[in-house]
Order: C-alpha cells, then structure tokens, then sequence
C-alpha cells in the first residue's frame, strides 16, 4: 500500500468529506473507517440521526449517493472498495456517541 493510501489518512479524508454531508442532511457522523475484511477493502461511514430516530434504508441511501458522487470526484483511493452507509447498530464496539463521550451503555470496558 503506497503512501496515496495510508488508511489512517483515507478514513481521516473521508470523514472530511462526510461531515458537511451528514451535517446538512440532519445526521451525525459516528466514525468512518477504511478496512480490509476477507481481502476486500471497506469505505464504511457510521451514522445516526439528530433527532434520534432510527436509521432507515433511505437516509443511508442517500448519504451514500452524495458521498459517492464525491469520491468519484476526488479519486483518491487507489484499491477497489466498497462505500458502506450504515447505521450505528452495526457497530461491534461504538466509538463515540455524536456528543463526543464514550459509548458504554452495554455497561462493558472501552478498550
């Protein structure tokens, strides 16, 4: 993996790019990543609602679609990738709630 893309740095400009995005359109943005799952690479944003409604199909659609056309834009990820829109429930270990605390309401440690 060359310099161009440095996970760290792809999943840092990709929340760059979310945030207005999800800002806008009345979400919070949980987390975004970059990962590699059984050798195929993952764009996967986090999000929530403000108004703290449930996640639907549409709104992850739709923050997909937008975020997307911008991606095809900026070309910035050299590997094939898969651009995942999801809700926080898909989350193993959330990282933080949208106010900036740590989730911990299972009553486990965060590591």
């Amino acid at each position: 993996m060359n310099g161009k893309n440095d996970r760290a740095a792809i999943a840092a400009r990709f929340a760059e790019m979310l945030l207005p995005v999800t800002e806008k359109n009345g979400f919070d943005l949980i987390d975004a990543e970059y990962v590699c799952e059984s050798s195929n690479w993952y764009l996967r944003a986090y999000i929530s609602r403000k108004d703290g409604a449930d996640i639907s199909i549409g709104d992850c659609t739709l923050v997909s679609r937008i975020v997307s056309k911008q991606l095809d834009k900026e070309d910035f990820i050299d590997d094939e990738y898969t651009l995942e829109v999801c809700s926080r429930g898909f989350m193993e270990k959330p990282q933080t709630e949208p106010d900036g605390s740590e989730d911990n309401e299972l009553g486990g440690e965060q590591e």
